[in-house]
């Protein structure tokens, strides 16, 4: 779409590091030191059965768990001892599973909400880019919308709050294939001009390219992971099997 703006117009892409990030919940370990890469404009793909520690990852790289440890660390910046608003007014937004749009508000308003977190006016343009099917939905109430809709407003939120690497918790979680497909689509683009990415999934996903680097989870922690790789059904299935004898 010539004339419109990309996320890669608004800004470098940067870089994720995070070293030796681990959480608890009381006394309770819940993820075990962790180190990931995310290359500017790069895609890491976590994936585990329920209860591995793939929201709890996420949660704490935003800034949301009371009691973790490491270092987080986008571009130059460690972000370790910043609020969670804090994180993500530096570009490391969390779509948490669920969607977190807000009932009550139409679909513009919760793209406002992104555009004031992220410090400049909404951007239609851009959002239109990704996600064109939102624009001639902004006036709706976002209860109103399907889950695949509500999928997109969230990405787009994260996009109107400038948004550098996006946090995504299984975002094809409940939504049909056809969805899944239209929703990816989106994300492809999204990476492909730029803005790098954490995908937590459950299963295997239309993925537009391989990650450059696949962690699977287990019961807090890491029991595979493997660069420039694939992970198909049969092979998950076999990980989390392992993954559950050895817990």
């Amino acid at each position: 779409m010539p004339g419109k703006a990309t996320v890669k117009e608004r800004g470098a892409p940067v870089g994720l590091d995070i070293v030796g990030v681990s959480a608890s919940y009381g006394r309770l370990r819940a993820l075990n030191p962790i180190d990931v890469t995310v290359k500017p404009g790069g895609l890491a793909l976590i994936v585990g059965p329920n209860g591995a520690g793939k929201s709890t990852l996420l949660r704490t790289l935003a800034g949301l768990t009371q009691k973790s440890q490491g270092d987080v660390i986008l571009g130059q910046r460690n972000l370790s001892r910043m609020s969670a608003p804090r994180r993500a007014q530096q570009g490391l937004v969390l779509i948490p599973e669920g969607r977190g749009t807000l009932p009550g508000l139409t679909v513009e308003e919760n793209l406002l909400l992104g555009a004031r977190l992220g410090g400049a006016p909404l951007d239609w343009d851009t959002i239109s880019r990704y996600l064109p099917r939102l624009r001639e939905r902004s006036w709706q109430n976002c209860a109103s919308l399907s889950g695949g809709e509500m999928q997109m407003l969230a990405i787009a939120r994260a996009i109107a709050a400038r948004a550098r690497i996006l946090l995504l918790d299984e975002p094809s979680r409940g939504l049909a294939p056809l969805v899944v497909g239209e929703v990816y689509r989106a994300l492809k683009s999204l990476n492909e001009d730029g803005l790098g990415m954490i995908l937590v999934e459950q299963k295997s996903v239309p993925l537009w390219r391989a990650p450059d680097e696949t962690i699977v989870l287990a019961a807090g922690r890491v029991i595979h992971r493997a660069a420039a790789a694939r992970v198909d059904e049969a092979m998950l299935a076999e990980l989390y099997l392992a993954g559950a004898r050895s817990s």
